[in-house]
Protein backbone atom coordinates (compact mmCIF):
# COMPACT_ATOMS: atom_id res chain seq x y z
CA UNK A 1 0.00 0.00 0.00
CA UNK A 2 3.22 2.20 1.13
CA UNK A 3 3.96 2.94 -2.45
CA UNK A 4 0.54 4.78 -3.63
CA UNK A 5 1.15 7.52 -0.74
CA UNK A 6 2.92 9.67 -4.02
CA UNK A 7 -1.04 9.84 -5.60
CA UNK A 8 -1.38 13.34 -3.92
CA UNK A 9 1.15 14.59 -5.47
CA UNK A 10 1.57 12.65 -8.66
CA UNK A 11 -2.20 12.93 -9.58
CA UNK A 12 -2.44 16.73 -9.39
CA UNK A 13 0.70 16.98 -11.40
CA UNK A 14 -0.18 14.79 -14.17
CA UNK A 15 -3.67 16.41 -14.01
CA UNK A 16 -2.16 19.62 -14.41
CA UNK A 17 -0.07 18.43 -17.80
CA UNK A 18 -3.31 17.84 -19.31
CA UNK A 19 -5.19 20.34 -18.67
CA UNK A 20 -2.70 22.72 -19.89
CA UNK A 21 -2.61 20.72 -22.59
CA UNK A 22 -6.09 21.03 -23.08
CA UNK A 23 -6.47 24.80 -22.66
CA UNK A 24 -9.43 26.36 -24.73
CA UNK A 25 -11.35 23.76 -24.09
CA UNK A 26 -13.50 24.66 -20.93
CA UNK A 27 -15.69 22.14 -20.25
CA UNK A 28 -13.77 19.05 -20.82
CA UNK A 29 -11.20 21.58 -18.43
CA UNK A 30 -13.64 21.61 -15.94
CA UNK A 31 -15.13 17.86 -16.14
CA UNK A 32 -11.00 16.89 -15.81
CA UNK A 33 -10.78 18.88 -12.60
CA UNK A 34 -13.64 17.67 -11.32
CA UNK A 35 -13.07 13.96 -11.71
CA UNK A 36 -9.26 14.27 -10.62
CA UNK A 37 -10.52 16.38 -7.16
CA UNK A 38 -13.51 14.01 -6.57
CA UNK A 39 -11.18 10.68 -7.20
CA UNK A 40 -8.16 12.16 -4.92
CA UNK A 41 -10.97 12.95 -1.88
CA UNK A 42 -11.90 9.61 -1.87
CA UNK A 43 -8.54 8.20 -2.21
CA UNK A 44 -7.59 10.95 1.17
CA UNK A 45 -10.49 10.01 3.13
CA UNK A 46 -9.96 6.17 2.22
CA UNK A 47 -6.11 6.58 3.77
CA UNK A 48 -7.03 8.65 6.65
CA UNK A 49 -9.15 5.23 7.48
CA UNK A 50 -6.20 3.31 6.81
CA UNK A 51 -4.08 5.19 8.63
CA UNK A 52 -6.42 5.52 11.90
CA UNK A 53 -6.55 1.78 11.45
CA UNK A 54 -2.87 0.50 10.76
CA UNK A 55 -0.59 3.33 11.94
CA UNK A 56 1.78 5.39 10.31
CA UNK A 57 2.41 4.85 6.41
CA UNK A 58 5.62 5.78 5.21
CA UNK A 59 7.62 4.93 1.57
CA UNK A 60 11.31 6.39 0.63
CA UNK A 61 12.06 6.55 -3.19
CA UNK A 62 15.20 7.42 -4.97
CA UNK A 63 16.64 3.97 -4.27
CA UNK A 64 17.76 4.90 -0.80
CA UNK A 65 17.07 4.04 2.66
CA UNK A 66 15.64 6.96 4.91
CA UNK A 67 17.28 9.29 5.78
CA UNK A 68 18.78 10.22 2.49
CA UNK A 69 16.43 8.51 0.28
CA UNK A 70 13.25 11.23 -0.59
CA UNK A 71 10.24 10.26 2.09
CA UNK A 72 6.67 10.46 1.94
CA UNK A 73 5.04 10.04 5.48
CA UNK A 74 1.41 9.53 6.01
CA UNK A 75 0.59 9.93 9.46
CA UNK A 76 -3.05 10.98 11.31
CA UNK A 77 -1.88 14.66 10.95
CA UNK A 78 -0.87 14.02 7.37
CA UNK A 79 -4.30 12.37 6.59
CA UNK A 80 -6.33 14.81 8.39
CA UNK A 81 -4.90 17.64 5.89
CA UNK A 82 -5.18 16.04 2.95
CA UNK A 83 -8.46 15.01 3.28
CA UNK A 84 -9.23 18.73 3.99
CA UNK A 85 -7.37 20.51 1.24
CA UNK A 86 -9.07 17.74 -1.30
CA UNK A 87 -12.29 18.29 0.34
CA UNK A 88 -12.32 21.73 0.46
CA UNK A 89 -10.58 22.10 -3.04
CA UNK A 90 -13.58 20.12 -4.97
CA UNK A 91 -16.05 22.10 -3.10
CA UNK A 92 -14.34 25.44 -3.88
CA UNK A 93 -13.80 24.15 -7.55
CA UNK A 94 -17.54 23.46 -7.89
CA UNK A 95 -18.10 26.88 -6.29
CA UNK A 96 -15.54 28.52 -9.44
CA UNK A 97 -17.89 26.52 -11.98
CA UNK A 98 -20.26 29.37 -11.46
CA UNK A 99 -18.29 32.64 -10.81
CA UNK A 100 -14.88 32.12 -13.05
CA UNK A 101 -15.12 34.25 -16.14
CA UNK A 102 -13.84 32.75 -19.67
CA UNK A 103 -11.22 35.15 -20.14
CA UNK A 104 -9.86 33.71 -16.22
CA UNK A 105 -10.33 30.31 -17.67
CA UNK A 106 -8.62 30.92 -20.78
CA UNK A 107 -5.45 32.51 -18.28
CA UNK A 108 -4.92 28.56 -17.62
CA UNK A 109 -7.10 28.77 -14.48
CA UNK A 110 -7.81 25.19 -14.16
CA UNK A 111 -4.13 24.02 -14.64
CA UNK A 112 -3.30 26.62 -12.08
CA UNK A 113 -5.77 24.97 -9.43
CA UNK A 114 -4.10 21.89 -9.79
CA UNK A 115 -1.11 23.47 -9.65
CA UNK A 116 -2.10 24.76 -6.24
CA UNK A 117 -3.04 21.40 -5.08
CA UNK A 118 -0.38 19.71 -6.08
CA UNK A 119 2.22 22.23 -3.51
CA UNK A 120 -0.33 22.24 -0.79
CA UNK A 121 -0.82 17.97 -0.82
CA UNK A 122 3.19 17.72 -1.23
CA UNK A 123 3.33 19.96 1.99
CA UNK A 124 1.13 17.77 4.20
CA UNK A 125 2.86 14.11 3.15
CA UNK A 126 6.79 14.81 2.69
CA UNK A 127 8.64 13.85 5.23
CA UNK A 128 11.97 15.91 4.08
CA UNK A 129 12.76 19.30 5.33
CA UNK A 130 14.09 20.19 1.86
CA UNK A 131 11.13 18.72 0.15
CA UNK A 132 8.54 20.79 2.16
CA UNK A 133 11.18 24.07 0.74
CA UNK A 134 10.12 22.48 -2.79
CA UNK A 135 6.48 21.51 -2.06
CA UNK A 136 5.97 25.80 -0.89
CA UNK A 137 7.72 27.01 -4.26
CA UNK A 138 4.97 24.88 -6.46
CA UNK A 139 2.28 25.77 -3.99
CA UNK A 140 3.50 29.50 -4.22
CA UNK A 141 4.13 29.15 -8.36
CA UNK A 142 0.38 27.96 -8.44
CA UNK A 143 -1.22 30.55 -5.79
CA UNK A 144 1.07 33.44 -8.05
CA UNK A 145 -0.73 32.05 -11.22
CA UNK A 146 -3.97 32.41 -9.47
CA UNK A 147 -4.27 35.77 -8.34
CA UNK A 148 -2.83 37.43 -11.81
CA UNK A 149 -5.76 35.35 -13.80
CA UNK A 150 -7.65 38.00 -15.41
CA UNK A 151 -4.21 40.18 -15.09
CA UNK A 152 -5.96 43.52 -13.76
CA UNK A 153 -4.45 46.34 -12.46
CA UNK A 154 -5.18 45.56 -8.55
CA UNK A 155 -4.11 41.74 -9.51
CA UNK A 156 -0.99 43.04 -10.92
CA UNK A 157 -0.02 45.26 -8.26
CA UNK A 158 -0.73 42.51 -5.11
CA UNK A 159 0.56 39.68 -6.79
CA UNK A 160 3.85 41.59 -7.16
CA UNK A 161 4.26 42.47 -3.75
CA UNK A 162 2.84 39.06 -2.89
CA UNK A 163 5.83 37.54 -5.32
CA UNK A 164 8.50 39.46 -3.23
CA UNK A 165 7.65 38.99 0.00
CA UNK A 166 7.34 35.36 -0.77
CA UNK A 167 10.38 35.35 -2.32
CA UNK A 168 12.43 36.79 0.57
CA UNK A 169 10.72 33.84 2.64
CA UNK A 170 11.60 31.37 0.67
CA UNK A 171 14.83 32.67 0.57
CA UNK A 172 15.04 32.40 4.11
CA UNK A 173 13.74 28.73 3.81
CA UNK A 174 16.45 27.61 1.77
CA UNK A 175 19.44 29.27 3.72
CA UNK A 176 17.56 27.69 6.99
CA UNK A 177 17.58 23.82 5.16
CA UNK A 178 21.25 24.20 5.15
CA UNK A 179 22.02 25.52 8.43
CA UNK A 180 20.39 22.44 9.76
CA UNK A 181 21.81 20.58 7.47
CA UNK A 182 25.25 21.44 8.66
CA UNK A 183 24.53 21.17 12.04
CA UNK A 184 22.47 17.93 12.57
CA UNK A 185 23.89 16.30 8.90
CA UNK A 186 20.10 15.20 7.95
CA UNK A 187 17.15 16.78 6.87
CA UNK A 188 14.78 14.19 7.32
CA UNK A 189 12.20 14.94 9.76
CA UNK A 190 12.37 11.73 11.45
CA UNK A 191 15.69 11.76 11.71
CA UNK A 192 16.02 15.53 12.97
CA UNK A 193 13.66 14.52 16.11
CA UNK A 194 16.52 11.53 16.80
CA UNK A 195 19.37 13.53 16.37
CA UNK A 196 18.16 16.63 17.66
CA UNK A 197 16.80 14.83 21.22
CA UNK A 198 20.49 13.34 21.84
CA UNK A 199 22.14 16.79 22.01
CA UNK A 200 23.39 19.12 24.65
CA UNK A 201 25.36 22.05 25.51
CA UNK A 202 26.56 24.61 22.85
CA UNK A 203 25.53 22.10 19.90
CA UNK A 204 21.83 22.30 21.57
CA UNK A 205 21.76 26.26 21.72
CA UNK A 206 22.72 26.39 17.92
CA UNK A 207 20.26 24.22 16.67
CA UNK A 208 17.88 26.17 18.59
CA UNK A 209 19.04 29.22 16.93
CA UNK A 210 18.67 27.34 13.47
CA UNK A 211 15.14 26.81 14.50
CA UNK A 212 14.57 30.36 14.92
CA UNK A 213 15.31 31.07 11.43
CA UNK A 214 12.61 28.26 10.31
CA UNK A 215 10.33 29.80 13.01
CA UNK A 216 10.35 33.20 10.99
CA UNK A 217 9.71 31.40 7.45
CA UNK A 218 6.87 29.14 8.77
CA UNK A 219 5.45 32.64 10.57
CA UNK A 220 5.27 34.69 7.55
CA UNK A 221 4.05 31.69 5.49
CA UNK A 222 0.70 31.60 8.59
CA UNK A 223 0.52 35.16 8.74
CA UNK A 224 1.62 35.36 12.72
CA UNK A 225 2.76 38.81 14.03
CA UNK A 226 4.18 40.60 13.51
CA UNK A 227 4.36 39.24 9.84
CA UNK A 228 0.98 39.24 8.39
CA UNK A 229 1.10 42.37 6.40
CA UNK A 230 1.20 40.99 3.33
CA UNK A 231 -2.23 39.41 3.34
CA UNK A 232 -5.07 41.56 3.79
CA UNK A 233 -5.10 42.88 0.33
CA UNK A 234 -3.71 39.80 -1.35
CA UNK A 235 -6.65 37.04 -1.04
CA UNK A 236 -9.59 39.68 -1.48
CA UNK A 237 -8.12 40.14 -4.68
CA UNK A 238 -7.86 36.04 -6.08
CA UNK A 239 -10.93 35.42 -7.89
CA UNK A 240 -14.20 34.48 -6.21
CA UNK A 241 -14.52 30.94 -4.80
CA UNK A 242 -10.69 29.85 -5.12
CA UNK A 243 -9.91 33.04 -2.14
CA UNK A 244 -11.91 30.51 -0.01
CA UNK A 245 -9.28 27.81 -0.61
CA UNK A 246 -6.67 30.54 -0.20
CA UNK A 247 -8.35 31.57 2.93
CA UNK A 248 -8.67 28.26 4.23
CA UNK A 249 -5.97 26.46 3.37
CA UNK A 250 -2.68 28.40 2.56
CA UNK A 251 -1.86 30.13 5.92
CA UNK A 252 -2.47 26.29 7.31
CA UNK A 253 0.33 24.88 5.52
CA UNK A 254 2.28 27.17 7.59
CA UNK A 255 0.82 26.72 10.77
CA UNK A 256 1.37 22.78 9.79
CA UNK A 257 4.60 22.91 9.30
CA UNK A 258 5.01 25.26 12.15
CA UNK A 259 3.55 22.20 14.21
CA UNK A 260 5.70 19.34 12.50
CA UNK A 261 9.05 21.31 12.99
CA UNK A 262 8.44 22.67 16.66
CA UNK A 263 6.72 19.93 17.91
CA UNK A 264 7.93 17.00 16.56
CA UNK A 265 11.26 17.43 15.03
CA UNK A 266 13.54 20.34 17.36
CA UNK A 267 13.64 18.23 20.76
CA UNK A 268 16.68 19.69 21.88
CA UNK A 269 17.40 20.92 25.38
CA UNK A 270 16.39 24.49 24.83
CA UNK A 271 13.87 24.34 21.96
CA UNK A 272 11.21 24.93 24.38
CA UNK A 273 12.30 28.51 24.15
CA UNK A 274 11.15 28.94 20.30
CA UNK A 275 7.46 27.81 21.69
CA UNK A 276 7.54 29.97 24.31
CA UNK A 277 8.61 32.74 21.85
CA UNK A 278 5.11 31.80 19.68
CA UNK A 279 3.21 32.38 22.31
CA UNK A 280 3.84 35.69 23.05
CA UNK A 281 3.39 35.53 19.08
CA UNK A 282 0.18 34.22 19.43
CA UNK A 283 -1.47 36.84 21.65
CA UNK A 284 -0.33 40.09 19.54
CA UNK A 285 -1.63 38.04 16.19
CA UNK A 286 -4.77 37.71 17.59
CA UNK A 287 -5.22 41.14 18.58
CA UNK A 288 -3.98 43.06 15.88
CA UNK A 289 -5.83 40.42 13.57
CA UNK A 290 -9.24 41.42 15.27
CA UNK A 291 -8.43 45.43 15.66
CA UNK A 292 -8.08 45.09 11.51
CA UNK A 293 -11.09 43.65 11.15
CA UNK A 294 -13.12 46.02 13.23
CA UNK A 295 -11.21 48.89 10.91
CA UNK A 296 -12.47 47.54 7.85
CA UNK A 297 -15.44 47.96 5.55
CA UNK A 298 -15.02 45.21 3.17
CA UNK A 299 -16.37 42.10 3.47
CA UNK A 300 -13.59 40.75 1.85
CA UNK A 301 -10.95 42.42 3.73
CA UNK A 302 -12.44 42.00 6.93
CA UNK A 303 -12.55 38.15 6.89
CA UNK A 304 -8.84 38.49 5.70
CA UNK A 305 -8.12 40.01 8.92
CA UNK A 306 -9.88 36.74 10.74
CA UNK A 307 -7.77 35.32 9.36
CA UNK A 308 -4.62 36.67 10.83
CA UNK A 309 -6.75 36.76 14.12
CA UNK A 310 -8.07 32.97 13.80
CA UNK A 311 -4.01 32.19 13.54
CA UNK A 312 -3.41 33.05 17.07
CA UNK A 313 -5.41 30.94 18.18
CA UNK A 314 -3.52 27.72 16.42
CA UNK A 315 0.10 29.54 17.35
CA UNK A 316 -1.38 29.54 21.14
CA UNK A 317 -1.69 26.03 21.09
CA UNK A 318 2.04 25.32 19.29
CA UNK A 319 3.60 27.11 21.94
CA UNK A 320 1.71 25.45 24.99
CA UNK A 321 3.27 22.67 23.84
CA UNK A 322 5.99 24.04 25.99
CA UNK A 323 4.34 22.51 28.91
CA UNK A 324 4.80 19.26 30.57
CA UNK A 325 3.91 16.11 28.43
CA UNK A 326 -0.40 16.20 29.27
CA UNK A 327 -0.70 19.85 28.54
CA UNK A 328 1.29 19.64 25.40
CA UNK A 329 -0.91 17.06 24.19
CA UNK A 330 -4.10 18.65 24.84
CA UNK A 331 -2.33 21.78 23.62
CA UNK A 332 -1.82 20.21 20.22
CA UNK A 333 -4.96 17.92 20.06
CA UNK A 334 -6.93 21.41 20.41
CA UNK A 335 -4.90 23.26 17.61
CA UNK A 336 -5.36 20.54 15.13
CA UNK A 337 -9.11 20.40 16.27
CA UNK A 338 -9.12 24.26 14.96
CA UNK A 339 -7.12 23.98 12.07
CA UNK A 340 -9.69 21.64 10.71
CA UNK A 341 -12.64 23.84 12.13
CA UNK A 342 -10.95 26.89 10.83
CA UNK A 343 -10.14 26.14 7.24
CA UNK A 344 -13.62 24.67 6.77
CA UNK A 345 -15.59 27.91 8.79
CA UNK A 346 -13.18 30.60 6.96
CA UNK A 347 -13.68 28.76 3.70
CA UNK A 348 -17.20 29.04 3.59
CA UNK A 349 -17.54 32.67 4.91
CA UNK A 350 -15.54 33.45 1.77
CA UNK A 351 -17.88 31.52 -0.10
CA UNK A 352 -20.93 33.14 1.27
CA UNK A 353 -19.51 36.64 0.97
CA UNK A 354 -19.35 36.19 -2.53
CA UNK A 355 -22.49 34.86 -3.00
CA UNK A 356 -23.97 38.42 -0.65
CA UNK A 357 -21.57 40.37 -3.16
CA UNK A 358 -23.54 38.63 -5.93
CA UNK A 359 -27.20 39.25 -4.25
CA UNK A 360 -26.46 42.99 -3.31
CA UNK A 361 -24.32 43.97 -6.34
CA UNK A 362 -21.30 45.09 -3.58
CA UNK A 363 -19.02 44.08 -1.43
CA UNK A 364 -18.56 47.09 0.73
CA UNK A 365 -20.78 47.15 3.42
CA UNK A 366 -21.96 50.90 3.43
CA UNK A 367 -23.70 49.90 -0.64
CA UNK A 368 -25.20 46.36 0.17
CA UNK A 369 -28.08 45.27 2.68
CA UNK A 370 -31.37 43.54 2.42
CA UNK A 371 -30.11 40.23 1.61
CA UNK A 372 -31.43 38.55 4.38
CA UNK A 373 -34.94 39.85 2.47
CA UNK A 374 -33.88 38.67 -0.82
CA UNK A 375 -31.62 35.28 -0.29
CA UNK A 376 -32.85 33.91 3.65
CA UNK A 377 -31.19 30.56 2.78
CA UNK A 378 -27.53 33.09 2.40
CA UNK A 379 -28.16 34.93 5.56
CA UNK A 380 -28.74 31.49 7.38
CA UNK A 381 -25.53 30.15 6.38
CA UNK A 382 -23.65 33.22 7.68
CA UNK A 383 -24.54 33.20 11.03
CA UNK A 384 -23.82 29.66 11.18
CA UNK A 385 -20.91 30.48 10.15
CA UNK A 386 -20.23 33.85 11.76
CA UNK A 387 -21.25 32.06 15.18
CA UNK A 388 -18.77 29.38 15.13
CA UNK A 389 -15.82 31.68 13.95
CA UNK A 390 -16.95 33.58 17.34
CA UNK A 391 -16.84 30.59 19.06
CA UNK A 392 -20.35 30.21 19.81
CA UNK A 393 -22.37 27.23 21.22
CA UNK A 394 -22.97 24.21 19.93
CA UNK A 395 -20.86 24.96 16.46
CA UNK A 396 -16.94 23.40 15.82
CA UNK A 397 -15.75 26.88 17.05
CA UNK A 398 -17.16 26.21 20.58
CA UNK A 399 -15.49 23.35 21.32
CA UNK A 400 -12.03 24.06 19.49
CA UNK A 401 -11.57 27.21 21.54
CA UNK A 402 -13.13 25.91 24.98
CA UNK A 403 -10.12 22.81 24.62
CA UNK A 404 -7.20 24.88 23.63
CA UNK A 405 -8.74 27.43 26.84
CA UNK A 406 -8.26 24.64 28.88
CA UNK A 407 -5.36 23.46 27.68
CA UNK A 408 -4.07 27.51 28.64
CA UNK A 409 -5.26 27.49 32.18
CA UNK A 410 -3.64 23.47 32.65
CA UNK A 411 -0.83 25.19 32.00
CA UNK A 412 -1.02 28.27 33.65
CA UNK A 413 -0.67 30.73 30.64
CA UNK A 414 -3.46 33.16 32.30
CA UNK A 415 -2.65 36.08 29.75
CA UNK A 416 -3.08 34.23 26.43
CA UNK A 417 -6.55 32.33 27.50
CA UNK A 418 -7.87 35.92 28.34
CA UNK A 419 -6.11 37.61 25.00
CA UNK A 420 -8.18 34.74 23.46
CA UNK A 421 -11.06 35.17 25.48
CA UNK A 422 -11.20 38.97 24.20
CA UNK A 423 -10.62 38.14 20.66
CA UNK A 424 -13.62 35.69 20.74
CA UNK A 425 -15.82 39.04 21.72
CA UNK A 426 -14.59 41.01 18.88
CA UNK A 427 -15.13 39.00 16.77
CA UNK A 428 -18.63 38.33 17.64
CA UNK A 429 -18.91 42.35 17.28
CA UNK A 430 -17.28 42.36 13.52
CA UNK A 431 -19.37 39.44 12.59
CA UNK A 432 -22.17 41.48 13.60
CA UNK A 433 -21.13 44.72 11.69
CA UNK A 434 -21.40 42.52 8.58
CA UNK A 435 -24.70 40.93 9.85
CA UNK A 436 -26.48 44.69 10.30
CA UNK A 437 -24.76 46.54 7.13
CA UNK A 438 -25.15 43.41 4.75
CA UNK A 439 -28.03 41.05 5.50
CA UNK A 440 -30.59 42.88 8.07
CA UNK A 441 -30.68 46.75 6.78
CA UNK A 442 -33.21 47.94 4.28
CA UNK A 443 -32.44 47.09 0.51
CA UNK A 444 -30.07 49.14 -1.44
CA UNK A 445 -28.91 48.42 -4.50
CA UNK A 446 -29.44 44.65 -3.98
CA UNK A 447 -30.15 42.74 -7.62
CA UNK A 448 -30.96 39.30 -6.13
CA UNK A 449 -29.28 37.27 -9.17
CA UNK A 450 -30.89 33.95 -9.40
CA UNK A 451 -28.08 32.17 -10.12
CA UNK A 452 -26.01 32.75 -6.85
CA UNK A 453 -28.54 29.48 -6.25
CA UNK A 454 -26.13 26.99 -7.58
CA UNK A 455 -23.47 28.50 -5.15
CA UNK A 456 -25.33 27.53 -2.55
CA UNK A 457 -24.84 24.05 -2.79
CA UNK A 458 -20.63 24.17 -2.39
CA UNK A 459 -21.02 26.10 0.56
CA UNK A 460 -23.87 25.40 2.24
CA UNK A 461 -21.97 21.47 2.38
CA UNK A 462 -19.31 23.40 4.01
CA UNK A 463 -21.66 24.66 6.54
CA UNK A 464 -23.02 21.41 7.86
CA UNK A 465 -19.99 20.53 8.47
CA UNK A 466 -18.97 22.74 10.87
CA UNK A 467 -22.16 22.06 12.71
CA UNK A 468 -21.51 18.70 12.34
CA UNK A 469 -18.33 18.81 13.93
CA UNK A 470 -19.92 20.74 17.06
CA UNK A 471 -22.75 18.65 17.93
CA UNK A 472 -21.15 15.35 16.78
CA UNK A 473 -17.58 16.72 18.24
CA UNK A 474 -15.97 13.45 20.32
CA UNK A 475 -14.67 11.37 17.32
CA UNK A 476 -13.47 14.63 16.19
CA UNK A 477 -11.52 15.58 19.33
CA UNK A 478 -10.79 11.81 19.62
CA UNK A 479 -8.87 11.70 16.02
CA UNK A 480 -7.13 15.17 16.74
CA UNK A 481 -5.74 13.18 20.04
CA UNK A 482 -4.51 10.39 18.91
CA UNK A 483 -2.73 12.83 16.24
CA UNK A 484 -1.46 14.93 18.85
CA UNK A 485 -0.24 11.84 20.29
CA UNK A 486 2.43 10.73 17.20
CA UNK A 487 3.81 14.64 17.25
CA UNK A 488 4.43 14.95 20.95
CA UNK A 489 6.04 11.51 20.88
CA UNK A 490 7.75 10.67 17.57
CA UNK A 491 8.82 6.84 18.50
CA UNK A 492 5.77 5.75 16.15
CA UNK A 493 7.08 8.25 13.02
CA UNK A 494 10.37 7.27 13.52
CA UNK A 495 10.04 3.92 13.80
CA UNK A 496 7.73 3.72 10.75
CA UNK A 497 10.80 6.26 8.42
CA UNK A 498 13.88 5.15 9.62
CA UNK A 499 13.90 1.37 8.52
CA UNK A 500 16.56 -0.81 10.11
CA UNK A 501 19.45 -1.69 8.09
CA UNK A 502 19.29 -5.50 7.25
CA UNK A 503 21.95 -7.01 9.14
CA UNK A 504 23.64 -8.81 5.76
CA UNK A 505 24.71 -5.14 5.06
CA UNK A 506 25.97 -3.78 8.17
CA UNK A 507 29.58 -4.87 6.86
CA UNK A 508 29.08 -3.17 3.85
CA UNK A 509 31.25 0.02 3.24
CA UNK A 510 28.90 3.46 3.99
CA UNK A 511 28.11 3.84 0.31
CA UNK A 512 26.98 0.58 0.36
CA UNK A 513 25.05 0.60 3.50
CA UNK A 514 22.89 3.23 2.32
CA UNK A 515 21.45 1.75 -0.72
CA UNK A 516 18.80 -1.13 -0.67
Amino acid sequence: MNRWLILPVLVPFLTAVLLALLNGHPRVERALNLISCVGLSVYAFWLLGHVDQNGIQAMVIGGWYAPWGIAFVADRLAAIMLCLSMSVGTLVLVYSFFTAEPRQERYFFHPLFQVLLLGVNWSFITGDLFNLFVAYEVMLIGSYGLMMVGASKPQVRQTLKYIAINGIGSTLFVVGCGLVYATLGTLNMADIALRSSQLEGAPAALVTAVSMLLMVVFALKAAAFPLFFWLPDSYPIVPAGVNGYFAGLLTKVGVYSLLRLFVLCFRQPGAELVLEVLLVLAGFTMLFGVLGALCQWEIRKILSWHIISQVGYMVMGIGLAAGGADVAQAAVAATIFYVVHHIVVKSSLFLIGGIAGRVSGSQQLEQMGGVVELAPGVAALFLVSAFSLAGLPPFSGFFAKFVLIRAGLADGAFVIVFVSLVTSFLTLYSMSKIWSYAFWRSPGRATAEGRYRAMMVPTTVLVVFTVGMGVVAEPFLRLANDAARDLVDPRAYQAAVLLPVPAAEATLSAREVLRP
